[in-house]
């Protein structure tokens, strides 16, 4: 049975592959997004995309609201994403790359008469099943990336294009923990070698991605540190960055990304949660609305992906997130009980 069903997995995998195929090739205009707040899969999957429909003859426009990490500002392309979108820009499809919650796609995004059909690329295992009109998900691959260079050898773009590839080692890198997480097979090393071949530096990724700290960063993390509470007998560690924080050490919120892996390299800890406030937004009523972000992050036998969905959001086993309209000591609050739920879950 379960041969069987690895088999049908494969078949639906090849036939919406094959959709995503057709839809390019029957288009010339593209829009190529990801998930706002975008990290190294998000970012690297988005403009390797974008990458590879240009070396089949396509326009793209690439976009996302929110500026680049410092840490990927090397990528190429990434100066050229556009903040906002032109007033009336149509497109024949929409991709939008490793985004498993529609509230993680940003609000500028084109409605359905602009956008065309929304094709949705994404990896992860918890997920909202309404996002997009074509939905090419693949939860054994190591990151999203991963599927563009599917897309990009259906299409016959073979080798990669020299960014394309280092976009999609940035991705694979950065989704892997340096190829360090349960997602690291011996397809993905083999990914890795291939990247290598087509003239990706590891070192300018590695440093760019995991080192190069500015110094605000390093006292943004000495504060965070300091809120580390641990629960639970050990096995649960939650810490918070609030915008006084933020703004004390000089920070920015880019800086805040990763953070949370600390709190999980505690010998016993299980389970890991950062609390992050954002800045404040405003309802159609002109209300204020405090937003926080929540990172969650787990060693291998914890599944927080549960935690995540019931906090409105998604994301992997061992790695997930979700967007929160309530205060820091609210979310907090809230986290607890959920993480609680399941370390008592086993």
């Amino acid at each position: 049975m379960a041969a069987q069903a690895r088999g049908s997995a494969r078949r639906l995998d090849q036939y919406v592959l094959d959709e995503v195929v057709r839809t390019i090739r029957a288009g010339r205009r593209f829009l190529v997004t990801c998930h706002v707040q975008p990290d190294g899969d998000g970012l690297g999957s988005m403009l390797a995309l974008a990458s590879v429909l240009r070396a089949v003859g396509a326009e793209v426009v690439t976009f996302n609201p929110d500026p680049v990490p410092l840490s990927l500002a090397f990528l190429p392309g990434s100066e050229a994403i556009a903040r906002r979108l032109p007033r009336g820009a149509k497109f024949d499809a929409s991709f939008v790359c490793d985004t498993a919650s529609r509230s993680l796609v940003a609000r500028e995004f084109p409605p359905p008469a602009r956008s065309g059909p929304v094709v949705v690329l994404d990896h992860h295992a918890a997920f909202e099943a309404d996002l997009g009109d074509i939905v090419y998900r693949d939860d054994r691959a190591c990151a999203t990336a991963e599927l563009v260079v599917r897309i990009a050898d259906a299409l016959g773009v073979s080798p990669l294009p020299e960014d394309a590839a280092k976009a999609v080692y940035a991705a694979v890198v950065t989704d892997t923990g340096g190829f360090r997480y349960s997602s690291t097979t011996a397809a993905t090393l083999r990914l890795g070698a291939s990247l290598l071949d087509r003239g990706v530096d590891p070192w300018e990724v590695a440093y760019s991605v995991f080192e190069g700290w500015m110094p605000a960063r390093m006292e943004l993390l000495r504060r965070a540190l300091g809120t580390i509470r641990v629960l639970e007998g050990g096995r649960l560690a939650v810490m918070t960055v609030t915008r006084a924080m933020l703004e004390k050490a000089g920070a920015t919120d880019e800086m805040v990304e990763g953070l949370v892996n600390y709190a999980r390299m505690l010998r016993g800890v299980e389970v890991a949660a950062l609390v992050w406030e954002r800045e404040s937004e405003r309802d159609a009523r002109g209300r204020v609305i405090p937003v926080c972000k929540v990172s969650l992050r787990a060693q291998a036998a914890m599944d927080v992906s549960r935690i995540a969905v019931a906090l409105g959001g998604g994301g992997h086993r061992n790695a997930a997130g979700a967007r929160l309209e309530a205060s820091p000591k609210a979310v907090r609050a809230r986290v607890i009980v959920e993480a609680k739920k399941l370390l008592e879950a086993g």
